[in-house]
């Protein structure tokens, strides 16, 4: 088995993704720039078919399947993400990004963050 390329940055979020024109929801597990791993039931799929994932609105990123262990999936995206499209993820998953509303280092309170479709490549 090929060894992934980048570091994957773990994530619990909901996406929409595609294959054989089957349109599911999943959870996102994990992301990288190279790829990502969902969860979903009834994903009917294997290893080098074509995927579609619609990680916000209006960004949505096609790739290749690489392995299926049950009710999981490993993506391969054809083009890299944006370094910021995968930050955008991760803030989620900071500590400080659940409990308390992210601020600059004068502690004054950040603006919530909406998608940028010209962030995906």
């Amino acid at each position: 088995m090929e060894k992934r390329k980048g570091e994957r940055t773990k994530t619990n979020d909901e996406v929409l993704f595609s294959i054989k024109d089957v349109v599911m929801r999943g959870k996102m597990l994990n992301l990288s720039r190279e790829g990502c791993m969902i969860s979903g039931s009834c994903i009917d799929a294997a290893a080098g078919d074509t995927v579609s994932v619609t990680l916000l609105e209006g960004v949505t990123v096609a790739g290749e399947i690489a392995w299926t262990d049950k009710e999981e999936i490993g993506v391969g995206f054809y083009r890299k993400l944006g370094e910021a499209t995968v930050k955008y993820f991760l803030l989620g998953t900071l500590e400080h990004a659940r409990n308390d509303t992210p601020s600059d280092q004068f502690g004054r309170g950040l603006p919530p963050m909406r998608p940028d479709p010209s962030l995906a490549d």
